[in-house]
């Protein structure tokens, strides 16, 4: 059973910079956490596989400390307006123990300013989307 927690957005210098130098707006951070029915080692393996499925470029891989930390970067060729201008960011952390373990997730939209008024919707689905193909192959429902 996945727990998601919207954490509202709160103005900080980080994204007043973002916002102020590139051109960019960033969503709300959403936290879930999701138990995993596999090792911790497994789950780490999952997760990074989907990441890069899912096309993310991988900032922190620490197998050790079960963490991975990535951004979804949109095309050259995306149009403004489209899910295809959205930036994902993802951090993920394998915690609990060796015979429970379970995958806590923070992630965000980011997307052009011309986005963050009637279109951030877009975002939004874009993100749980994606966040939701990769939660499916770290911890696929039983069959």
């Amino acid at each position: 059973m996945r727990r998601s927690i919207a954490v509202p957005s709160i103005p900080c210098l980080l994204s007043i910079l973002l916002a102020a130098c590139s051109g960019l707006a960033a969503g709300p951070e959403v936290s879930a956490v999701t138990p995993v029915p596999a090792s911790r080692d497994s789950a780490w393996v999952r997760a990074k596989r989907a990441l890069t499925a899912e096309v993310f470029t991988l900032d922190v891989q620490d197998s050790v400390g079960g963490r991975l930390t990535a951004m979804r970067y949109p095309s050259a060729t995306a149009k403004v307006g489209t899910p295809a201008a959205c930036r994902v960011q993802l951090a993920m952390a394998i915690r609990g123990t060796a015979e429970s373990p379970e995958v806590a997730s923070t992630s965000r939209w980011i997307a052009p300013e011309a986005m963050a008024g009637s279109d951030v919707g877009v975002c939004e689905k874009d993100r749980q989307e994606t966040l939701d193909r990769i939660l499916a192959v770290v911890a696929p429902a039983p069959q």
